[in-house]
């Protein structure tokens, strides 16, 4: 790919990026179909930018964040209080930090969120 066209395509991945997030923000009451008519644009044409979008978010990320695997770690080795006894399991946590910013996540925190938030960090300089 020449880079002109490696150029062209970032510039229109930039462009389509905001677009999904234009369309992610809009009002509650409005659904996809209408904000998609409202600015010019059709409901395939829309989720075809979206998944190039993705895509391109996905051959970004380093190899290592994409092969990571979730590993279960016992209760009463995620939070232990200044007395040595574990919390309670509702006060349960554990804590990431990564890049300067820390996660705490606890048995509420989808696995799915968990994935997003850890990728988001992965890129942060």
């Amino acid at each position: 790919m020449s880079t002109t066209s490696l150029i062209a395509r970032q510039c229109r991945l930039r462009e389509w990026a905001q677009m999904v997030q234009d369309c992610k923000s809009r009002p509650e009451e409005m659904s996809v179909d209408e904000w998609c008519e409202a600015h010019s644009i059709t409901k395939a044409n829309y989720y075809y930018r979206m998944t190039q979008v993705r895509k391109a978010c996905l051959e970004a990320l380093p190899k290592e964040v994409v092969e990571q695997a979730i590993v279960p770690v016992p209760m009463e080795l995620m939070s232990i209080d200044e007395h040595g006894s574990s919390e309670t399991e509702a006060d349960s946590f554990l804590e990431l930090e990564s890049n300067g910013i820390t996660v705490r996540v606890t048995q509420q925190t989808s696995t799915e969120l968990l994935s997003k938030v850890l990728g988001v960090i992965a890129h942060v300089k």
